[in-house]
C-alpha cells in the first residue's frame, strides 16, 4: 500500500509540473506572437533569414504588392509597387493604436502616404541614425508630413558625406520631424521592426522608413575644386590655409602675419596709397578680426567701410589687431544672424583680414545653399542681414569669391 502511494504521489506530481511546463510554453508562444505577429518556431526561422544567415531574398506578401528585403549586402531594399493603376499604396498590418493623448494629428495606420509614396511606420518606436535633419528647428504637423519630408529631402555632400534621409522620427507633441539615414543593415531591421504588430505605449515617437534610393549627382565629390565644399574640405589658395576650417582654433598667427598679402597691406598703408573699396548686399565675407564687432557699432555699411580704411595698426589689441583691414563685415537688421555663440545686433562692424581680400570666402549669400537654409530655416527667413566689402590695391580684379567652411556650419 506504501508504495502504491508513493507512486499515486510521483504521477501527481509530473502531471502538475507537465500540466505548468504547457502553460509556461503557451504563453511564451503567445508573447511571441503578439511581439513578431508569428509563431514560436517560424519567428526564430524568420528572424534567422532577415539576419541573413539562411537566404538570399525573401519577400513578405501583403494584399496586391510585395515589399522586397535584399540582403545586407546591396545597397539598400527597395520597396516595389506595382504598376497597376488598382494599386494606391503599400499597406501593412494596422498597429495596436496608443492613448489619444499619443496620436494628436497622426495618421491612423502603420502606413504614412502622401502623394504617391509611402513610408512604413510604427508607433511606439523611437529609431536611429546619423541625423540629416535635426527635429528641434523642424517641425510638421503630422507623421504623414515628416514622412514627405524625408522622401523630399535633397541629400547633399556637406551633410553627412551626401546621405539620403531613409529613416524619419516624429513626436506628436512637439511635432518634431528627425530625418536620419541608416546603413543597409540596420535600416533591414528598422523595416522589419515597423511591419511588427503592438507598440510600445510608453515611447510617443511615431517612426517609419523610407525604402527608395534617391540618385544624388551633387553628392559626388569632384576630382578639383576651389573654396570649400564642405566645412572640413577647403582647398584654399591661402598660403596658411581657411581660418574657419576648424572654428578658428588652429590659425597660425605667425604664418599669416608673415603672409605677402600682410606684407603688401603693410607697405601700400605706409605710402598712403588710396585703395578701391567693393561692397555686396545681403552678404557676409570671412576673415581673421582685427577689431571685434560686438560694441562696434556703426549707423550704415558706408559707415563701417570707413572704419576699415581708417583702421590703424596697433600691437595688444588681441592676436590679429597688427594686421591691416581689408575685409568688413556690417549688420544691417535689429538681430543678425551667425551659426556661433554670439548675439549680433544692429550696426555691429567687424574689421577683418584675409589673405585673398579679392577672392573672399563667403559665410552668406543671397541665394544661400539649400543645405544651409534647411538647418537655420527659422534664422534664415528674413534672407542674410548682413554687408560686407572688401579694400583692394589698384588694380586687383574683384571676383565672385568661394564658398567658405562657415557656408556649412
Amino acid at each position: 500500500p506504501r508504495r502504491s502511494v508513493s507512486c499515486s504521489a510521483a504521477m501527481i506530481r509530473w502531471s502538475t509540473a507537465l500540466v505548468i511546463v504547457g502553460i509556461l510554453l503557451l504563453v511564451l508562444n503567445c508573447m511571441i506572437m503578439q511581439e513578431f505577429g508569428t509563431p514560436f518556431f517560424r519567428s526564430r526561422i524568420h528572424r534567422q533569414q532577415f539576419a541573413g544567415s539562411l537566404f538570399v531574398s525573401t519577400t513578405v506578401a501583403r494584399p496586391s504588392v510585395s515589399l522586397t528585403y535584399v540582403s545586407p549586402t546591396s545597397s539598400l531594399p527597395t520597396a516595389v509597387i506595382p504598376t497597376s493603376s488598382s494599386v494606391a499604396a503599400v499597406t501593412f498590418p494596422s498597429s495596436s493604436s496608443p492613448p489619444s493623448s499619443h496620436v494628436a494629428n497622426a495618421s491612423t495606420s502603420n502606413v504614412a502616404c502622401a502623394g504617391d509614396a509611402c513610408c512604413s511606420s510604427a508607433r511606439g518606436v523611437e529609431l536611429w541614425g546619423d541625423v540629416v535633419e535635426w527635429g528641434d528647428a523642424h517641425t510638421t504637423e503630422s507623421d504623414v508630413e515628416c514622412c514627405s519630408a524625408c522622401r523630399q529631402f535633397e541629400p547633399t555632400l556637406d551633410v553627412q558625406n551626401g546621405a539620403q534621409c531613409n529613416t524619419w522620427v516624429w513626436h506628436p507633441q512637439t511635432h518634431a520631424c528627425w530625418l536620419k539615414h541608416q546603413k543597409p543593415d540596420a535600416l533591414h531591421k528598422s523595416a522589419h521592426i515597423t511591419l511588427r504588430k503592438g507598440s510600445h505605449l510608453d515611447v510617443p515617437w511615431i517612426s517609419g522608413v523610407w525604402l527608395a534610393h534617391k540618385p544624388c549627382a551633387a553628392c559626388v565629390e569632384p576630382s578639383s575644386f576651389v573654396g570649400c565644399i564642405s566645412k572640413s574640405k577647403c582647398n584654399t589658395t591661402h598660403a596658411c590655409g581657411s581660418p574657419a576650417i576648424d572654428g578658428y582654433a588652429h590659425v597660425d598667427v605667425k604664418c599669416v602675419h608673415k603672409s605677402a598679402t600682410a606684407t603688401l597691406y603693410k607697405q601700400l598703408l605706409a605710402k598712403g596709397t588710396r585703395l578701391e573699396t567693393y561692397h555686396e548686399l545681403h552678404s557676409d565675407y570671412d576673415g581673421l578680426g582685427v577689431r571685434w564687432g560686438i560694441g562696434h557699432r556703426k549707423e550704415r555699411w558706408q559707415d563701417c567701410e570707413q572704419a576699415c580704411i581708417d583702421f590703424k595698426i596697433s600691437q595688444g589689441g588681441g592676436p590679429y589687431s597688427a594686421l591691416p583691414c581689408n575685409v568688413w563685415t556690417w549688420c544691417s537688421q535689429p538681430s543678425c544672424f551667425e551659426p556661433d555663440a554670439h548675439k549680433h545686433s544692429f550696426g555691429d562692424c567687424w574689421l577683418k583680414f584675409s589673405e585673398s581680400p579679392e577672392q573672399p570666402e563667403v559665410n552668406m549669400r543671397e541665394p544661400m545653399l539649400p543645405a544651409y537654409l534647411r538647418r537655420h530655416r527659422k534664422q534664415m527667413q528674413a534672407g542674410v542681414p548682413w554687408v560686407s566689402g572688401v579694400l583692394l590695391p589698384p588694380g586687383v580684379a574683384f571676383t565672385n569669391g568661394t564658398w567658405g567652411p562657415r557656408a556649412y556650419w
